[in-house]
């Protein structure tokens, strides 16, 4: 079934905006059929289209379910901001792996300081329909390298993947942990003074011998994280 985004108001809920207009003018579904809603929450709700409006979709709710695809662990993403093509890529790929949140930050080597909330709220919301997640994840505006110290100091592990790192990527490091964070570059990397502030708050680790692209380097270490700890 067709997986939508709404807002629950009490045994119903509207379809709006782009997520009524995909319903009605992409997909062209009909009065009387079957969809799976979310609204952001732990479940999956399953309606039946009611009514359309001019402006909106009325949903029937007739059952819902505890949505199978949310992950199982806390695992945040600091992400130093790339390209735009690059974290367009990224935000969709870690929301598939079982990502919680991104946290983008800048450094002395990122060109772009910003992200436009409304473009990856969107991105956020086609991902997680296309993995089936209930919960929509947040992407923060971008914070300083220099405080991401303060943000990590309650993780269970901190894992920091920076290309001079000779150290392996140990897999007992994940036992039970539950609260994870993980710090990756972009395609610039870090400069030395970056690379020695974070290892002084994170488990520095390599992602093996050849120089990956920054997409390819977070989907490697999440994928990896995310099957040992059945996320």
């Amino acid at each position: 079934m067709k997986r939508f985004f709404g807002e629950l108001h009490g045994d119903k809920i509207i379809l709006s905006g782009q997520e009524f207009t995909h319903a009605k003018k992409v997909l062209r579904l009909n009065e009387g059929d079957d969809v799976i809603a979310c609204v952001d929450d732990e479940y999956d709700y399953h309606c039946k289209i009611q009514k359309f409006n001019k402006n909106d979709c009325i949903l029937d709710v007739f059952d819902k379910k505890l949505c199978p695809a949310l992950p199982k662990r806390n695992i945040v993403l600091f992400q130093m901001l790339p390209k735009k093509e690059y974290f367009d890529n990224i935000i969709a790929k870690s929301i598939e792996l079982g990502v919680s949140k991104i946290i983008p930050f800048t450094s002395e080597y990122t060109m772009i300081k910003d992200i436009k909330s409304e473009r990856v709220k969107m991105q956020v919301i086609t991902a997680c329909k296309q993995c089936e997640r209930s919960r929509l994840i947040e992407v923060e505006q971008p914070i300083d390298l220099k405080s991401i110290p303060s943000r990590i100091k309650d993780f269970d592990l901190v894992l920091f993947a920076y290309e001079n790192s000779t150290t392996p990527f140990d897999v007992k490091l994940l036992e039970n942990k539950n609260n994870i964070a993980l710090i990756v570059g972009n395609e610039a990397g870090f400069s030395q003074n970056e690379a020695n502030i974070l290892s002084e708050h994170a488990q520095t680790i390599s992602l093996g011998k050849r120089i990956l692209r920054c997409d390819t380097a977070v989907m490697s270490l999440l994928a990896v994280v995310s099957i040992l700890t059945n996320n």
